[in-house]
């Protein structure tokens, strides 16, 4: 995966997805990527309520990122 093909809004899977409490995986969608495309703000299931969104280098997130995922497949609780 390459840092032009990130985009907002979109859903990514980790190359080692680990599975949540409620069945889901640890899933992010990318909130924000900044112009010159080396950092990127995503939510998650691990972001609490009323926490700051985490930012981190385009770098890590593509380190991180393992593939892009449909809405549906964000939304799936059944962990498949």
């Amino acid at each position: 995966m390459e840092a032009k093909e990130i985009i907002i809004g979109h859903f990514y899977r980790a190359k080692k997805p680990i599975k949540c409490a409620d069945g889901g995986f640890n899933d992010r969608r990318v909130l924000w990527i900044s112009e010159d495309h080396t950092k990127v703000q995503y939510d998650s299931y691990s972001v609490g309520i009323g926490r700051n969104y985490p930012t981190i280098s385009m770098e890590m997130f593509l380190k991180w990122a393992g593939k892009e995922i449909t809405k549906e497949e964000y939304m799936n609780t059944n962990g498949t």
